[in-house]
């Protein structure tokens, strides 16, 4: 029994020393990014349920203020009327509200690192999977002469972070990318969506019709329409990048067979990476 007991301190004792170094990790967080007012409001608000406002944003709940923690050790974040805004080095972007947590790619995610070595200058790109606009923003930035922006759920985002930004050089597509011309049913978990039964409904349009010189593609699954179309399509594009959901080998392998280099630029999680690929001379 003294030998169970000695066990079960032990366990308790490390999982008490995890907590509590998150928990300090967390403070030290929140010190840095927002200071000791907002570590004392917060504090006030797990005990006592008492909401508060952090620079004309709603703190009402424990992913709101842990979304604004980290969106603030990145850039900038306030509240107008019934938006949230946020300004990192690439420009300004701005969702309503009930959508706050969309925010968290554009904190998460490095998005020069994973798409600045495209050669968009001057040339057309067609950005598949828009999302809010922010690789929209990036390729004008970059001098693309024209983009035009595939986005099937959000595009009401991308065109008004858009104006936020004074990009004029893009045309906006309300359309997903696939096979054919289609209808899909999108089921969306935060900030990523799929083709998967239930959901939303979206409209999509072939592939073939979407490429241009460069291609950018994060569509949750849309890239493997690029196995349905013969090479000499494919090649209408000088390069691409893509983040390939699953298996990578059929993407490569289709892409190399058409005759482009390939190299894998970063690896997100265990089944998702983004590839680079670029035709040779």
């Amino acid at each position: 029994m003294r030998v169970i007991s000695s066990w079960s301190r032990s366990k308790h004792l490390k999982i008490f020393k995890s907590r509590y170094m998150v928990l300090l990790k967390g403070l030290k967080l929140t010190l840095r990014s927002m200071g000791p007012k907002w570590v004392a409001k917060e504090i006030t608000r797990r005990i006592a349920g008492k909401p508060y406002t952090y620079n004309g944003i709603l703190v009402k709940d424990d992913a709101t203020f842990r979304l604004i923690r980290i969106l603030t050790s990145r850039g900038s974040v306030w509240g107008q009327g019934d938006k949230v805004f946020f300004r990192n080095k690439l420009g300004i972007f701005a969702v309503s509200y009930k959508d706050i947590q969309l925010l968290r790619s554009l904190a998460d995610e490095d998005i020069e690192m994973m798409y600045g070595y495209l050669d968009v200058k001057g040339k057309t790109v067609a950005d598949i999977g828009a999302y809010l606009g922010e690789t929209t923003v990036l390729f004008a930035r970059m001098g693309a002469r024209h983009i035009n922006a595939y986005e099937p759920l959000f595009f009401k985002y991308v065109e008004s972070n858009l104006k936020l930004n004074n990009i004029t050089n893009a045309t906006i597509h309300p359309y997903g990318v696939f096979i054919e011309e289609d209808t899909y049913e999108v089921a969306v978990t935060g900030s990523g969506s799929g083709l998967l039964a239930g959901g939303t409904q979206i409209k999509v349009m072939p592939i073939e019709e979407a490429i241009a010189d460069v291609v950018k593609m994060d569509c949750e699954g849309c890239e493997w329409s690029l196995l349905s179309i013969p090479c000499d399509v494919i090649k209408r594009a000088e390069e691409y990048a893509i983040e390939i959901h699953g298996p990578e080998p059929l993407v490569v392998r289709k892409l190399e067979k058409c005759g482009f280099l390939s190299k894998l630029c970063t690896r997100l999680t265990p089944q998702i990476s983004i590839w680079h690929f670029k035709i040779k001379n």
